[in-house]
């Protein structure tokens, strides 16, 4: 069942429709099929869709929603979990159609896309040239526009920051309708919280993205840990700035099932007892190499101290990059990609993080992460990013930890009351919530005390680039 639009905005949008013709959408179809996000959390019904082919086409657009006081979201893959990317009533921006890669600039090491492009699309492009985005996201079928807005994180952001930290040049809508260019060296303030934006001053229709090269192989180390400081204390080691052996780092938090444990008096049957488990801590990493130039194991590893170490492997460039597609797959098969996905992702400081992560760890039991769920961890150094939005606790390093579970509608309302507590004993431990996934800072007083002192500078921008609220509201709440 779809909700009906008022009737002034529904005679405005088919104004837009008869301005911008076949562009805009208006079927039910259409609207029904962007109602929602990855998190499967929420239900906004967009009252047109907009699929524009050029910077001009996505400005006249919201040119059209200021005067009409509509508003606008930008949406690539809408792989949020909150809604950041969706509308109620308002205009969806589907970027898909701004899907050129306009260069591969080899000897800058950039590459020039269109703000619809996904990271698959560019390491296909990419990869047989030689050059490899810097970071990528494990999942490779998200939009980079999406993932510049949000901040962007990988396996390689211990090396080289978030993916918005390494966007070179921006072409944005803003809230007002101009197109503007960006960058370190032209209009920095408007580049500055363009990227981690969330959408809220501007839209970005093209992006100029920094490559590295890369070799051809890629060799895997499978590590584990039973002990979180124990590898905690290596990852410091491989993520030394001296220490350029690595290409790549990324860790969990697996439980090992141990059985069921009394926790209460309950005389009912499954009242007062719980299942537990044993915490265990995969570390993987690799090394990138030449043909027949395989590395010297023994070497790489000197001085690690894991638990055991389980397996090595061998990749070409282009399978590493999509390495997580099987796992995808199966969470289609499993049903999990279809289950409500309320994620908590924050970033620790490293001296608290442990404490944090044991405690949590500690009452969680196995089943609450769902079928396919997981809890991530990514040890990272400040040193790498300098986005004025992307907030993360002081120090020179970091840990960041996410719990990812798919979860049954029944279950639902648990989880997040769980996941919430989450949330706000990550905040007392000094913690930074990532800002993809469920968040539910309800108020002007919890954002300011999440950018701290960076919020000034987001009412500024707010006021100057999006003067009438029209770009992604609902979401930041600024008084």
């Amino acid at each position: 069942m779809t909700a009906q639009l008022p009737p002034s905005t529904s005679e405005s949008l088919r104004a837009l429709k008869a301005a911008l013709g076949d562009r805009i959408l208006l079927d039910a179809e259409t609207r029904d099929a962007f109602r929602s996000d990855f998190g499967r959390r929420v239900d906004h019904l967009p009252g047109a869709v907009a699929r524009c082919s050029s910077a001009e086409e996505v400005a006249e657009v919201v040119r059209f929603c200021r005067t009409h006081k509509i508003p606008l979201v930008a949406r690539g893959q809408g792989h949020s979990q909150s809604g950041q990317s969706t509308t109620e009533g308002g205009v969806l921006v589907d970027t898909s159609s701004l899907n050129t890669i306009h260069e591969i600039d080899e000897a800058g090491e950039t590459a020039t896309v269109g703000a619809g492009v996904i990271w698959r699309e560019l390491v296909q492009a990419t990869v047989p040239r030689g050059f490899v985005p810097r970071v990528l996201t494990n999942n490779l079928n998200v939009a980079i526009s999406g993932t510049l807005s949000m901040a962007g994180l990988g396996v390689a952001s211990f090396r080289y920051g978030t993916q918005a930290d390494n966007a070179v040049e921006l072409q944005v809508v803003t809230g007002t309708g101009e197109i503007v260019t960006c960058s370190r060296e032209e209009n920095r303030d408007l580049f500055d919280v363009v990227r981690c934006g969330l959408s809220q001053f501007g839209l970005i229709t093209r992006a100029k993205v920094r490559l590295r090269r890369c070799r051809p192989c890629v060799r895997k180390y499978y590590l584990l840990y039973d002990d979180l400081g124990a590898l905690m204390e290596d990852a410091k080691k491989v993520m030394d700035p001296d220490n350029p052996t690595f290409s790549s780092l990324e860790s969990w938090c697996t439980p090992c099932f141990q059985g069921i444990k009394k926790i209460g008096d309950g005389l009912e049957i499954g009242e007062g007892v719980q299942t537990f488990a044993y915490w265990m801590y995969p570390l993987h990493l690799t090394v990138e190499h030449a043909e027949g130039e395989a590395p010297d194991d023994a070497a790489v590893l000197a001085g690690l101290t894991p638990y055991r170490h389980l397996e090595t492997s061998d990749y070409t460039q282009l399978e590493f990059c999509s390495r997580m597609d099987p796992v995808f797959e199966l969470w289609r098969r499993g049903g999990y990609w279809e289950m409500k996905h309320p994620w908590m992702e924050t970033t620790l400081p490293w001296d608290t993080a442990r404490e944090f992560i044991e405690s949590v760890l500690a009452i969680t039991p196995p089943q609450a992460l769902g079928p396919g769920g997981h809890i991530l961890l990514w040890p990272a150094t400040t040193r790498t990013s300098d986005v004025p939005l992307f907030m993360h606790p002081p120090g020179d390093w970091v840990m960041g930890w996410g719990i990812l579970p798919g979860v049954p509608e029944r279950f639902h309302e648990r989880a997040l009351n769980q996941l919430e507590m989450c949330s706000e004993l990550s905040i007392h431990y000094g913690g930074k919530r990532y800002l993809s996934g469920y968040v539910t800072f309800d108020t002007a007083e919890k954002w300011a005390a999440h950018y701290g002192d960076e919020w000034p500078r987001m009412l500024a921008a707010k006021k100057k680039y999006d003067p009438d609220g029209i770009l992604a509201p609902g979401f930041i709440v600024y008084e």
